[in-house]
């Protein structure tokens, strides 16, 4: 384990060590989760899936639903349903030749 010191600002703001950022390919806008266990601080950068579970929360919270681990597991459920359906679709339409390829776009100069 690694072990880093760094100065705080009087704004609250550090510069985690480039060796930091490298190693979790962490940019400028990437975002960090900040966990708090007991005398810890932890730096934990966010991955898609913290993404997409905030996005579920945000919509139980719109359909004025209760936030609990079964509301969030149905409307994960739902989610993967629809993802299924649509990946199901998508099948149907490469099997059948029901697409268009981005050559036939550049072809016809549509939407490219």
């Amino acid at each position: 384990m690694k072990q880093y010191d760094v100065v705080m600002s009087s704004k609250g703001q550090f510069v985690l060590p480039k060796e930091v950022r490298e190693k979790f390919k962490l940019t400028t806008g990437s975002r960090i989760q900040v966990v708090v266990d007991g005398e810890q601080i932890i730096l934990k950068p966010r991955t898609a899936a913290d993404e997409f579970k905030d996005l579920l929360l945000a919509d139980i919270l719109r359909d004025g639903r209760e936030v609990s681990a079964e509301t969030l597991r149905e409307y994960q459920t739902a989610f993967n349903k629809t993802v299924d359906s649509l990946v199901m679709e998508a099948e149907e339409e490469y099997k059948s030749k029901q697409y268009v390829t981005i050559a036939d776009l550049k072809r016809n100069k549509k939407n490219v």
